[in-house]
């Protein structure tokens, strides 16, 4: 098993992980809303929007800083399997979606440490929802599966890092404010509150995983190489891409609540 992300690879680009980090802020407790912006230094990356993103937008971008990070945005799978096995010293997502939860709740850690360590996790609860970043067919995220989409050449894995996400976005009217935020807002607006209780009664990464592992077993995911992807394949896409940006937010709000704020996971 040897699932092989490309360090090019941003699982749903920056503008996806922001969505992630709006749509979770917005479903924090004050208690957690409070923690977490003593947390975020003011000006660059002062929003958890921004942190999320702060992965792929500042430490990619330093790799002889954070090259170490690589392996951490995806998780080896196999694709036959039904369950994602990863080891607790595994260099993937899962360990270190624990390794930053547990850096949060430590008492003893620094502020930089902690600093730090809200925008890995913030980032890789993300990362594990992104279901190429967990399996596919081609034992390598989809990076090997060569498409045209929109008239454009691209991998599989990037159609869904961010192509998919990108189209939405643009055919949203321009309005004030990014649009990756008014479309966080969209989602949330329409967020049914016994569904999303219903994805945070486990905060196991575990479970996230297996998610994606299942979906990426899904005819969505069954595409061949130099295929052209149409309208149609755009349609069906992108349900799940926003059901799992959603997911994603929801889910790092019930953590972040569970550490600054236990017993209080939605807001």
């Amino acid at each position: 098993m040897l699932l092989v992300v490309s360090s090019s690879s941003f699982a749903w680009g920056p503008d996806g992980h922001r969505i992630t980090g709006e749509i979770a802020w917005r479903s924090l407790s004050p208690k957690t809303k409070a923690a977490v912006s003593e947390l975020l230094p003011k000006g660059s990356y002062d929003t958890l929007a921004e942190a999320a993103a702060w992965a792929d937008t500042y430490a990619r971008n330093h790799p002889r800083e954070y090259r170490w990070l690589e392996p951490f945005h995806y998780v080896d799978a196999d694709p036959r399997a039904d369950h994602v096995i990863a080891g607790p010293r595994c260099e993937c997502v899962l360990a270190a979606i624990e390794i930053q939860t547990t850096r949060l709740r430590d008492p003893h850690a620094s502020n930089d440490a902690k600093v730090d360590a809200l925008r890995l996790l913030a980032h890789f609860v993300g990362d594990v929802h992104q279901p190429l970043h967990v399996s596919h067919p081609d034992m390598r995220g989809g990076t090997t599966i060569d498409l045209r989409f929109s008239g454009k050449s691209m991998t599989l894995h990037r159609l869904w890092d961010s192509q998919l996400l990108d189209r939405k976005l643009r055919e949203r009217s321009r309005g004030r404010g990014p649009r990756w935020r008014a479309y966080a807002q969209s989602l949330v607006d329409t967020q049914d509150a016994a569904e999303s209780a219903h994805w945070t009664v486990s905060i196991d990464p575990h479970v996230w995983a297996d998610e994606s592992l299942a979906l990426s077993k899904q005819s969505l995911f069954a595409v061949q190489r130099d295929e052209s992807l149409d309208d149609a394949y755009y349609e069906k896409a992108m349900p799940v891409v926003e059901q799992r940006l959603e997911q994603s937010g929801i889910r790092l709000a019930a953590l972040l609540n569970s550490i600054f704020d236990p017993g209080r996971l939605v807001h």
